[in-house]
């Protein structure tokens, strides 16, 4: 036994490797080297710093060293019957078995157990051998040689998967129902976030009848279900999980296990989401318009709900229970939309706003439908099945525009575009060019904005290219003059040039 003393604190180890976990407590990492006392360690054996960070100094070399601190780890811990023979690892204690696995790690950075001449002559050994000295490869060598398995870990029982997790030894052995120590496994039974990699192992922990009982791939997928559905797998409820389980396949697919357990009462049909215990005022419509709308858009919308937890459930991704719980909340959502969009389809056509209406009628087939139905239903105006141009022309008729009043508003609604895209045009190119730098004549630091602006200011107002080689080069002109501005396509310049210029001509 090894012990740390401090003036603060004093801890103890059973072995060296189990003193560098020590040395990343507070009480000791904080203290002077020359404060800190190791007994029980053998002559030579000291704790020095390296690079700020507690070491360990001891005589041999690089072999030696991490060959004795393995044997002593192995001794120390609960790797060994009294025989002299490998226990399996669901018998090793999970302390010891991360003790082992920390020790490798620890052989990655070489300087916290050896020194420079250590590591030197360790280094000129191996290439002497035709080798490159890495200490955690030597370290994984006399592991596999002393544990018979290497930093991968040993096999899982039942498998020919190999891991290093000791909780997955455990969760497997206890599958095969392997007798497992009960020390072992009470530090399962406190430590529920042990099993993040196979959730199902803590129901194996703590249902001993499931051991054994249940195939792992079935096992796990019910463990899933009950789990996402809040309820508990234990002694109560096991033998009705293991008789369902016969019921499944081998591959079982998590919605079919959900619906037999489902089907069996383990676990309750889905609750409607909060908002449905909330009464909604779906409002009043304005016209018949209005409400035909409505009504139409809300049963599409529940169309195409039902529809697509048809297809999920078709394709196997949900379960019967999901698919219900989904065609419930959609026939309850068609009876709580309200008469928004109604209302205001319908006001846009009592005030003849015909852009809005273009948005949503003056669209292919697909889209829209329920809209188009109930405007053809109700105004008896054919919006389906026609030419875009005639679709077109029957949105501004429901507005009372003849074909010169339509003539007339598009080509405004060109010019409000044009004039659109060329200010979000100069905008985006504002911003490009504020994040250039150029040097004015006195050379002071001036935005790529400021450039051109100051440019266009003078008088520059042609923009001009020309070729060097393969390249293209920009500059702002000013008349007959030799002398110009640079612009650069790539900084912004050039496209905040054009658009200003642009803007000015208009």
């Amino acid at each position: 036994m090894y012990t740390l003393t401090t003036p603060n604190v004093v801890l103890t180890s059973p072995t060296l490797a189990g003193l560098f976990p020590l040395f990343k407590d507070d009480r000791v990492r904080e203290i002077d080297t020359c404060s800190i006392r190791l007994a029980g360690a053998d002559a030579g054996e000291r704790i020095t710093r390296y690079n700020g960070a507690l070491a360990l100094r001891m005589p041999g070399t690089a072999r030696s060293i991490v060959t004795e601190m393995l044997h002593e780890i192995r001794r120390a811990g609960s790797f060994m019957r009294p025989d002299g023979s490998h226990r399996e690892p669901r018998e090793v204690l999970a302390s010891d078995w991360d003790a082992l696995f920390e020790f490798v790690e620890l052989c990655r950075n070489p300087n916290l157990l050896l020194s420079s001449d250590q590591i030197d002559a360790a280094t000129a050994e191996e290439r002497a051998a035709g080798k490159h000295f890495v200490l955690s490869d030597m370290c994984i060598e006399t592991m596999e040689r002393l544990f018979g398995f290497g930093y991968c870990g040993p096999r899982l029982p039942g498998t020919r998967e190999v891991q290093s997790r000791h909780a997955l030894h455990v969760a497997y052995a206890l599958l095969a129902n392997l007798p497992v120590p009960d020390r072992v496994l009470e530090t399962y039974r406190s430590d529920p976030g042990a099993f993040q990699y196979a959730e199902w192992g803590e129901v194996l922990v703590h249902v001993p009848s499931l051991r054994g009982a249940i195939p792992g791939a079935k096992l796990r997928t019910i463990a899933s279900v009950m789990r996402h559905n809040g309820k508990p797998v234990n002694e109560q409820n096991a033998d009705i999980i293991t008789m369902l389980a016969r019921l499944l396949p081998d591959d079982a697919p998590y919605p079919h296990a959900e619906d037999v357990l489902h089907a069996h009462g383990l676990i309750d049909d889905l609750s409607l989401p909060e908002t449905f215990s909330k009464p909604v005022d779906v409002g009043q419509p304005v016209s018949p318009l209005a409400n035909r709308v409505r009504e139409l858009v809300a049963a599409s919308i529940c169309r195409r709900a039902v529809e697509y937890a048809d297809k999920e459930l078709k394709a196997g991704r949900i379960s019967q229970r999901a698919h219900r719980h989904r065609c419930n909340i959609a026939r309850l959502d068609q009876g709580r939309h309200t008469f928004e969009y109604g209302n205001r389809m319908a006001r846009s056509l009592a005030e003849r706003n015909v852009e809005a209406l273009l948005k949503v009628l003056d669209t292919s087939d697909e889209h829209n439908r329920a809209s188009k139905t109930a405007f053809e239903e109700v105004l008896g105006v054919k919006l389906l099945r026609l030419r875009p141009a005639a679709r077109r022309r029957a949105v501004f008729l429901l507005c009372g525009y003849n074909e010169v009043q339509q003539t007339q508003w598009e080509a405004q609604a060109a010019q409000r575009k044009a004039a659109s895209e060329a200010e979000r045009d100069l905008q985006d190119a504002r911003k490009a060019a504020t994040q250039a730098r150029y040097r004015d004549a006195e050379d002071a630091v001036i935005t790529g904005m400021e450039h051109v602006d100051r440019a266009i200011s003078d008088g520059y107002s042609s923009i001009r290219s020309y070729r060097i080689g393969a390249s293209v080069r920009y500059v702002l002109a000013r008349g007959e003059e030799r002398t110009a501005r640079r612009l650069s396509a790539k900084d912004g310049t050039l496209a905040y040039a054009r658009a200003v210029l642009g803007t000015l001509a208009s």
